[in-house]
């Protein structure tokens, strides 16, 4: 039966052998809380074991690229309404892990399409249901410009540093890490501008995401990066190519996804896609030069009021 995991009893179970083992970096230790039985052994605990156990889960201690890769559906939500699953999607995230003295940066830069609830195959134009009006979707790509600083105390902001927050679960060998905020902003495509396209003046973005691994992967010291399963689920102002307008409603998308070691793990339709709209996706560190998102390439690639 599962638990949750207090911070205590995770930093507990999560060292695996001595400090000797896993050399502290100096940037303070939690007092020693005893030991208990692991998937490993004994050990004591310090704020550098649950720092490393992290970033082992989320990407990897040492500097190199991480690829991971998801599916699932969008999904459109209206009050009072069925939630209709509108069309599937597909998506590749690649993060650049940097080792730095005393913290680790990661920069993303994830792509990926939308598909055809049928067949999976990238859409070119979909019929909006609740419209009846034919679009063209419009495939995301996100990240690039910017880096995140992961630290022992949390992440590096411009206003210092966020602790982290995380929500520990286990079951038998397997646990599981939760991550989960929200926030509002303004929109890019206003409502005057963009009448089909602008959700309003503001959108609104919620997400979580579940990553699980097993104990026997994640507490091993010898491990720089461990294998995992992810589940993801985000709520957002409806997405500007489904021309909703400011219509009440939002989408949701819900996907899983995997680690992969070997890029020969993706799927054949994932690389094709790549092939086709990133062809230097794999071979270049840095495949495109600043920050994108939906919102901004949207604004810049299609028409105002379409």
């Amino acid at each position: 039966m599962k638990n949750e995991l207090s911070r205590r009893k995770f930093i507990e179970k999560s060292t695996a052998l001595a400090l000797t083992a896993i050399p502290t970096i100096g940037l303070g230790a939690l007092p020693y809380l005893g030991t208990q039985p692991s998937p490993l052994g004994h050990a004591s605990s310090s704020k550098e074991d649950l720092f490393k156990t992290y970033v082992r889960l989320m990407g990897s201690l040492e500097t190199t690229t991480i690829y991971s890769w998801f599916s699932g559906h969008l999904w459109g939500i209206i009050p009072n309404e069925a939630p209709k699953p509108l069309v599937t999607l597909q998506g590749l995230a690649k993060s650049n892990w940097q080792k730095e003295e005393d913290y680790i940066t990661k920069e993303s830069f994830d792509l990926g399409f939308f598909g055809d609830l049928e067949t999976g195959e990238v859409l070119e134009e979909w019929k909006n249901p609740y419209t009846n009006e034919l679009v063209q979707p419009f495939h995301f790509m996100y990240g690039g410009g910017s880096k995140t600083a992961y630290t022992t105390e949390g992440i590096k902001s411009a206003n210092g540093i966020k602790p982290y927050k995380m929500n520990w679960m286990e079951s038998g060998d397997h646990i599981w890490m939760d991550e989960y905020g929200s926030f509002s902003f303004e929109s890019p495509l206003q409502p005057e501008e963009w009448p089909k396209a602008s959700p309003g003046k503001q959108m609104h973005f919620g997400s979580s995401t579940t990553y699980m691994a097993t104990k026997t992967e994640l507490f091993n010291p010898n491990n720089t990066s461990c294998d995992q399963t992810f589940f993801w689920t985000a709520v957002n102002s409806w997405e500007p190519w489904l021309h909703m307008g400011q219509r009440e409603g939002y989408v949701m998308w819900r996907a899983t996804g995997r680690k992969i070691f070997d890029i020969n793990e993706i799927p054949d339709t994932m690389k094709s896609y790549v092939a086709k709209v990133q062809p230097n996706y794999f071979e270049d560190k840095t495949p495109w030069n600043g920050r994108r998102s939906t919102y901004t390439s949207y604004k810049e690639h299609r028409k105002s009021g379409k």
